[in-house]
């Protein structure tokens, strides 16, 4: 399995947040500017997540993770695609209309903290929540 085509997924996948998703989590959360945009909702894998809040979140001091379970996603129709090692990419099955995330699809959100001047490696790095 060379390829990250070839990977099997993960039964948990990751969404990062900067900002506090809503409590109790709603049916179906709102869409990121970001995943508007690519036309799906962006996920990382558990190992791939330190990596990808430094790219993206690095100036901030706090973010929300909401851990996603892709079995139970798959059987609301949902489908998953490798983008870069690490990267998930979520899709609806039939691709007219937004895969669902929200409560019973996402089984857990966590909040992390850095302080200022540290990396989100450090602070994720090893973490046993990132399964």
């Amino acid at each position: 399995m060379s390829a990250a085509t070839d990977l099997p997924f993960p039964r948990y996948v990751y969404k990062i947040l900067s900002e506090e998703p809503p409590n109790p989590l709603p049916h179906t959360l709102p869409l990121t500017p970001l995943d508007k945009q690519d036309g799906f909702i962006h996920l990382s894998a558990g190992w791939r997540v330190p990596q990808t809040t430094a790219l993206f979140f690095g100036t901030y001091t706090s973010i929300w993770l909401l851990r996603v379970d892709t079995e139970v996603a798959r059987g609301e129709k949902a489908r998953f695609e490798w983008g870069d090692p690490g990267c998930v990419h979520m899709y609806a099955q039939d691709e007219t209309r937004w895969a669902r995330m929200g409560d019973g699809i996402v089984v857990a959100v966590r909040k992390f903290d850095k302080e200022p001047g540290n990396e989100w490696e450090k602070a994720l790095t090893g973490d046993e929540w990132l399964i």
